[in-house]
């Protein structure tokens, strides 16, 4: 699979997951600012044992396998009256959250003033490519003189996942008040 065609197929799944998510809870015209900090690491036998689990499977024919990250992403939803969950819209001009095998970081969400119930959410997560050898690996062809030769010409199959390697929620109640800023670390 070509470097462009992954370019896509990646801004696609965020078209998609964009789409999924739904409007965002409207904070109002002073919303209240609930700041979420964040100090985790991940240790390398946790990837690697997530991408065991979720990748080629053992014994597979398989070459060019890679990763990207992994990738951190903090999200905030609240409830709703019907008891659903409505998603936080981030607070603008915040930095990019850092890759890496840690993270220390805090994003902020923009939240309507009130008594309310709010979820949080942390996710470490790598994106996995590999190609995988499909069928048979021989090609049987009848030379001139009748012979049958068997040459190696293995075919290969594009394969890509996202895997996750970490997935935490937390759950707090909160009275929040017009244009207050509250400072919250639920992963630590």
């Amino acid at each position: 699979m070509t470097q462009r065609l992954q370019i896509f197929m990646a801004l696609g799944l965020v078209a998609l997951i964009a789409a999924c998510m739904g409007p965002a809870v409207d904070p109002g015209p002073d919303p209240a600012k609930v700041v979420i900090q964040v100090k985790r690491n991940l240790s390398h036998e946790q990837v690697r044992r997530a991408m065991t689990n979720q990748g080629p499977f053992p014994g597979a024919w398989v070459r060019l396998d890679n990763f990207l990250g992994p990738f951190w992403e903090i999200s905030a939803q609240q409830r709703q009256q019907d008891g659903s969950w409505q998603r936080l819209s981030a607070a603008p001009g915040q930095p990019e959250l850092p890759d890496g095998y840690e993270i220390e970081a805090q994003k902020v969400f923009l939240a309507p003033p009130g008594a309310q119930e709010l979820r949080f959410r942390l996710e470490a997560f790598v994106n996995r490519s590999w190609q995988e050898r499909v069928g048979d690996p021989y090609v049987y062809r009848q030379g001139p003189d009748g012979e049958v030769y068997r040459e190696y010409q293995p075919r290969w199959r594009s394969q890509s996942a996202v895997i996750y390697i970490l997935d935490l929620q937390r759950e707090r109640k909160v009275d929040l008040k017009a244009g207050q800023e509250v400072v919250l670390k639920p992963f630590n």
